[in-house]
């Protein structure tokens, strides 16, 4: 089941500030002696994370779970003081993006859901929770789904979805032979009701420039 909210860990050098503290360091150290305070936006984005997760979870990562068991645990989550009815039709669009990709391969392809992706070899401690993660022969999906009322964010040249890309392909570029990295973002747009995506593909080689970028 998801994460709560108090138990989703960050780092200091966190994959979702990685442009600012890569063209600023010292602002990592500078964020992390202010208070935190987590907002009603933020806290509508986790919740609705959480609901990505069960869906996913019920579709392709939990076999064993029971529509009861879904139902039981998405209801409990439609009772959060943050939850908006708005949220099942941009969730829904999410995992059918999601769904468009994995179904698309002639077999199964390797899926993980909320993934801690670690991508401390570059950072110091450096890690983030990717949404979801698909392998399949040469191509690594990173997917990301942003829930909120703020500015849209591109993939090409996504310093989050970089280091998780990075991050994947140091863990898993053993066990498949990755060749082309694909950066998903599914993102909503709650005050317009609208719901957008953008992708870029691209060679391992920029993992390498990533890698370097995250090191300075």
């Amino acid at each position: 089941m998801g994460k709560k909210k108090e138990e989703r860990a960050h780092a200091l050098l966190s994959a979702s500030s990685a442009k600012k503290w890569i063209h600023c360091p010292p602002s990592a150290r500078l964020e992390d002696s202010l208070p935190e305070k987590e907002s009603a936006y933020a806290e509508e984005g986790t919740l609705a994370h959480q609901i990505c997760e069960l869906k996913l979870q019920k579709l392709f990562t939990d076999k064993n779970m029971t529509d009861r068991t879904y139902k039981s645990r998405l209801k409990k989550l439609q009772q959060d003081s943050h939850y908006a009815s708005e949220m099942e039709g941009f969730t829904d669009e999410y995992v059918d993006h999601v769904s468009g990709i994995a179904f698309g391969f002639p077999s199964a392809p390797f899926i993980t859901v909320e993934k801690r992706l670690d991508y401390s070899p570059w950072a110091p401690e450096g890690f983030g929770t990717g949404d979801c993660v698909i392998i399949y022969g040469k191509e690594l999906y990173i997917i990301d789904f942003k829930y909120g009322k703020g500015i849209p964010v591109g993939a090409e040249g996504n310093y989050q979805l970089s280091l998780y890309a990075l991050a994947a392909y140091n863990e898993f570029g053993m066990l498949f032979p990755i060749e082309n990295i694909h950066l998903h973002i599914v993102c909503s747009a709650a005050a317009a009701q609208l719901l957008f995506m953008v992708h870029y593909v691209t060679g391992t080689a920029f993992l390498g420039r990533t890698g370097c970028e995250a090191c300075r």
